[in-house]
């Protein structure tokens, strides 16, 4: 059995997730905080360990994936403000939850909007400050320490820049560089390319292999993060936990949307895509023409062909078999996942 299939070190990253986010006094922002902790699929932690290997320290492979999968909540809580979702995993979010308890105290209309994003914004700021302290805490010598330091560093500033450029491209034209650029910084970078370096970084794994791992990450986050924005418009909502219809409001800049852009049939129904009230009909009207165009299919193309690529990066990693059989495994998960 592979470390990343290890249930209980899977399990020990909940509970060291659990101690983390466990709130320190009676607040809302402390107790929300713990709320969105929880009921995450663990991927970073799985490519943490994976990348780690045997050899390396455990309590620091615990609290490296727990912190990751911390860092990675705050960024969806963040997120969320950014793109005004009221649900995240099938559930209020905390914008969402803290209007509707707001609303309930009798606060108007305005003051309840302006308590939900603030208490969503500084719930993320607890995320990312308890997630940070946990990196700080770890007993590694000082060189790994920095090493660590760095990639988190690099892949929370890229996240930053890809989330800003992915609002300032929505409803746009965008062409097909400056849209792989926000998939690898918004998402492949913290998502993949960071914990696979971070895990090889605790197994003490040579700088080749740290590269290696890092480029493959990368191009896994891409194939990941192109499945992501099939489900963002095809996807059922009662599987994602999330709406099916915040990327056509948003008009968010996707492989597929710049796809279906090029058949003559999307001036039918480009109104709809970036239109903040478009309902389920006017969704359908853009699925229908997503579809028509054949942009679904390329897109599925490219997914496969991405894939290829990344299985082909594993094959040439200078890391072990057992490692590569776990990256594939999670590739496979990556392109096949229906949340």
């Amino acid at each position: 059995m592979t470390a990343v299939d290890a249930p209980t070190t899977l399990a020990e990253v909940e509970s060291r997730i659990r101690a983390i986010v466990a709130p320190t006094g009676p607040h809302p922002v402390q107790s929300e905080a713990e709320r969105a902790a929880v009921g995450g699929k663990l991927l970073r932690p799985r490519l943490v360990i994976a990348a780690a290997g045997e050899g390396a320290d455990h309590d620091a492979v615990v609290a490296v994936g727990a912190a990751l999968e911390l860092l990675h909540v705050a960024l969806l809580v963040h997120d969320d403000v950014i793109d005004g979702d009221d649900e995240r995993r099938g559930v209020p979010s905390i914008a969402g939850a803290a209007v509707r308890a707001a609303h309930e105290a009798g606060l108007g209309a305005e003051h309840a909007a302006r308590l939900g994003l603030t208490t969503a914004v500084v719930s993320g700021d607890v995320l990312l400050a308890r997630a940070l302290a946990e990196l700080v805490r770890l007993d590694l010598p000082l060189g790994a320490r920095r090493a660590i330091a760095d990639v988190v560093e690099r892949s929370l500033v890229r996240a930053a820049e890809g989330e800003h450029d992915d609002v300032m491209l929505a409803g746009g034209e965008a062409d097909e560089q400056a849209i792989l650029r926000v998939l690898e910084r918004k998402t492949a970078d913290y998502s993949f390319r960071a914990p696979l370096e971070l895990g090889a970084i605790l197994g003490g794994r040579p700088a080749a292999a740290v590269a290696a791992l890092g480029e493959i990450g990368m191009r896994m986050g891409v194939v990941y993060q192109l499945r992501d924005d099939v489900l963002g418009v095809f996807g059922d909502e009662a599987i994602t936990g999330k709406s099916a219809l915040s990327d056509i409001r948003a008009g968010a800049p996707t492989m597929l949307a710049l796809l279906a852009r090029r058949d003559a049939a999307w001036a039918t129904i480009e109104r709809h895509y970036g239109d903040p009230a478009a309902d389920e009909g006017a969704a359908a009207r853009v699925r229908a023409v997503v579809r028509g165009s054949g942009a679904l299919d390329e897109l599925e193309r490219r997914i496969a062909d991405g894939a290829d690529e990344v299985r082909a990066l594993i094959d040439a990693a200078p890391v072990e078999e057992a490692l590569r059989c776990a990256l594939t495994g999670i590739l496979e998960r990556c392109v096949e996942r229906a949340r």
